[in-house]
């Protein structure tokens, strides 16, 4: 019996052993299985936190740039108020302002006016585009006449309407006149 307890004894320890064997086995795939689901979570949290930043950061560019360019709404119809003193500056009697003390004083009010008008659009990172002798800049002028000229080909010999920007940002281009050579024919 001793030798059959002996016998039983090595197949229990054997199963036993194998038992063993085999939970190790399941708790190391049990560990790396976890290690790996640990690694893709650390890696989704990274994405996710890169993410959020990435929002963050446009959402501060787009806050920048909506409180820039928030009033170039307003801005593009106070332009053509400002154009409108302009003309009328440009249009008034040169000879009857001279002769009536009434007219120069309301010429005045109006060139006043016009200034103040300016310096609170500069204030306000608001620019006149007015290229007149200046080379054209498809950026900020638009074309809409070639005029045979003796300027520098491709200048600007005229302005129809000037145009005006905010912070780089364009909100009317100048309408202008570009130059371009005479014909030689016309000049023979």
């Amino acid at each position: 019996m001793t030798e059959n307890n002996q016998n039983n004894n090595s197949e229990f320890v054997q199963e036993n052993n194998q038992k063993i064997n085999e939970n190790e086995q399941n708790l190391l795939n049990k560990i790396q299985e976890l290690e790996q689901k640990n690694s893709e979570i650390s890696d989704k949290l990274l994405r996710t936190l890169a993410e959020v930043e990435n929002v963050r950061k446009r959402a501060r560019e787009e806050s920048d740039k909506a409180s820039k360019y928030a009033i170039s709404g307003f801005v593009s119809d106070l332009v053509v108020v400002c154009e409108n003193f302009f003309m009328a500056q440009e249009n008034s009697p040169k000879v009857e302002i001279e002769n009536s003390l009434g007219i120069k004083n309301y010429a005045t009010a109006i060139e006043m006016t016009q200034k103040e008008l300016l310096k609170v659009l500069e204030k306000n990172n608001v620019k006149r585009i007015f290229p007149l002798n200046q080379d054209f800049d498809h950026n900020f002028h638009e074309a809409i006449a070639h005029i045979e000229s003796d300027s520098k080909e491709g200048s600007v010999v005229q302005v129809i309407q000037a145009g005006y920007s905010i912070a780089e940002r364009l909100i009317r281009p100048a309408l202008v006149g570009v130059a371009k050579a005479k014909n030689q024919e016309n000049n023979q």
